[in-house]
């Protein structure tokens, strides 16, 4: 299938591991041009700096003309007891996680009008069913559920559309540190795996496939929307 993404320009966030470098290879496969902001590039972005991600964009636009989707997808993960969660820690993941998210929306927003283009956030079922030890990251996902909705609503009449992807158990080095939190990795794989109907994790590239489908211009109906991509684990919760 023809996702009409070719000639595209897409900014993604976080692009560097995980999800997000699936994510690259599969846009700069359907034919798209990617622009990466992320910690850990040539030309470092943090998301949760709003000078560096206003030039980065700014930048983006400038050279390439125009702004198709952008997928934000920058996030971090701290697992612990909520008592011994310091408020640096707690603070870092929302400005990573939330505040960034709305810092790379809001500067995209005037390139993605001009293109009637999308958006997708990355979000996770520990937004929708909660998961122990991650209090912080649940809370910084839930959020990005909420600033979804809302864009959604008000971009709408302009034909941009927003939506979210919610990644359950995703087979990337990401997770580790809710492994170290279990204190007992193996078991606690087996215990989870046993968890989903799917009794697996996933690939990145699933997720991947859910986010270009809803950045696709072959969706244009699509906007508001939560798509769980989890083996159907939140189905039973």
């Amino acid at each position: 299938m023809n996702l009409g993404l070719t000639g595209k320009v897409a900014v993604v966030t976080g692009g560097f591991s995980g999800i997000g470098a699936a994510l690259v290879t599969a846009l700069e496969r359907e034919g798209a041009f990617v622009e990466i902001l992320d910690t850990r590039t040539a030309q470092p972005v943090d998301v949760s700096d709003e000078v560096q991600v206003s030039g980065a964009i700014k930048r983006i636009a400038d050279q390439r003309g125009r702004i198709d989707a952008l997928f934000s997808n920058a996030g971090i993960l701290h697992a612990g007891p909520t008592e011994s969660f310091s408020l640096n820690e707690f603070d870092r993941i929302i400005a990573v996680n939330l505040r960034g998210a709305f810092i790379v929306a809001r500067a995209c927003l005037p390139y993605l009008r001009m293109t009637k283009g999308a958006m997708v956030f990355t979000s996770s079922t520990s937004a929708l069913i909660g998961s122990g030890g991650e209090a912080a990251y649940a809370a910084s996902k839930a959020g990005i559920v909420g600033l979804m909705r809302s864009l959604a609503a008000e971009l709408a009449p302009d034909g941009v559309r927003v939506n979210a992807v919610a990644p359950g158990w995703i087979d990337t080095p990401f997770n580790d540190p809710v492994w170290r939190y279990a204190r007992a990795r193996e078991a606690e794989v087996d215990a989870i795996i046993a968890q989903i109907p799917m009794k697996r994790q996933a690939l990145p590239d699933e997720v991947v496939m859910a986010m270009l489908m809803l950045a696709s211009p072959r969706t244009t109906y699509t906007t508001g929307q939560v798509i769980a991509v989890d083996g159907g684990l939140s189905v039973l919760r």
